[in-house]
């Protein structure tokens, strides 16, 4: 029997609702079954079949997707617990992954298209402007590894260091920036010889790409800093 959960915290999302239909009422929840691994087909089942079926929480999972569909839902600390923090911490580390590996280089690929129609300068500017941002993202979550999830890892082995919280303040909203300067340019300095349609869907990949940051750095500071102070909390 599945465990009866209050929702009332959440988004319009219950754990009897079908996986297809949380899907079809937010596409963009997509990405977030591969980030937890969770396997397809999905048949007719519902959220919590589906959790029950992968050894997921049935109410962390409702709370990212609530978070990935709504960026303006933030969970209730009063239903946030400790043992939420591992699950919550492989999410994120699958989550750099899938940028890492998935998103980045595929907006990289179109952007190499569009420089196919640039002239010299124009293509180094481009580049190199993309690929500094690639860079800041990366040395951000490889910051974030060592500083905060490492740590973690080592108090259930004992280790008794504080995690550096302040690095969910700042470092966003640089990452945001970026995003909307590499679109800037887009709009404002390729030459005319970029086709329209290669413009508009690099901006669509941009666009997405600085979105989903965007709700990365929620589930970071709205889900995973709360669970750190709790954690430290009943561990003290």
């Amino acid at each position: 029997m599945n465990k009866k959960i209050s929702t009332a915290h959440l988004a319009s999302f219950s754990p009897e609702m079908k996986i297809f239909e949380l899907v079809e009422s937010s596409p963009s929840l997509l990405s977030i079954f591969s980030r937890l691994n969770i396997r397809l087909p999905f048949g007719d089942i519902s959220i919590s079949e589906m959790c029950e079926r992968e050894g997921h929480s049935v109410e962390l999972f409702m709370m990212l997707a609530s978070m990935h569909a709504d960026t303006s839902f933030r969970p209730s600390k009063e239903h946030l617990k400790p043992e939420m923090l591992g699950e919550i911490i492989e999410y994120l580390r699958a989550s750099h992954r899938y940028y890492a590996e998935h998103m980045l280089p595929h907006t990289a690929a179109h952007l190499e298209k569009i420089l196919q129609h640039c002239d010299t300068l124009s293509q180094s500017v481009l580049r190199r402007f993309y690929d500094d941002y690639t860079q800041y993202i990366i040395d951000h979550f490889n910051e974030e590894e060592r500083n905060i999830f490492s740590i973690i890892d080592g108090c259930a082995e004992g280790d008794a260091r504080e995690c550096n919280c302040n690095l969910f303040d700042m470092p966003h909203a640089d990452i945001d920036d970026r995003s909307n300067d590499i679109a800037s340019l887009i709009f404002k300095n390729l030459p005319e010889e970029a086709p329209t349609s290669l413009r508009c869907t690099m901006l669509e990949h941009i666009y997405a790409l600085r979105d989903d940051l965007r709700r990365h750095s929620n589930v970071e500071m709205y889900l995973l800093r709360p669970l750190i102070e709790i954690y430290s909390n009943t561990t003290r």
